[in-house]
């Protein structure tokens, strides 16, 4: 399993623990994609995973501009208005995930 599905597997338990409901998974918008799509309380969310190695690393660094700007147009096209961004940062026996809510 590659680092980003990993993390996105951590990200998925992260949530699902905390009451979200995962509906999709690496979905296909035109030439976009987006990591999951989750229900809190029956509202539809984006949530785009950044995955990072070590205690140092700082994933939540690569949800930039682009990437954010992408994120939005894959979500307006579904008719999405929240995007929240999950940070995974993988360390040898541990994941230290962080969910940053309204990122988009």
């Amino acid at each position: 399993m590659c680092i980003g599905s990993a993390g996105e597997a951590i990200a998925a338990g992260f949530l699902e623990r905390r009451g979200a409901v995962i509906v999709r998974r690496n979905t296909r918008v035109g030439s976009d994609e987006i990591d999951l799509i989750i229900l809190v309380d029956e509202e539809p969310i984006v949530v785009e995973v950044k995955t990072g190695i070590g205690s140092d690393s700082r994933p939540w660094e690569s949800f930039g501009d682009v990437k954010r700007a992408r994120t939005r147009r894959a979500a307006r096209k579904l008719g999405i208005r929240r995007i929240d961004l999950v940070t995974v940062e993988m360390a040898e026996a541990t994941a230290v995930v962080r969910w940053l809510p309204d990122s988009g």
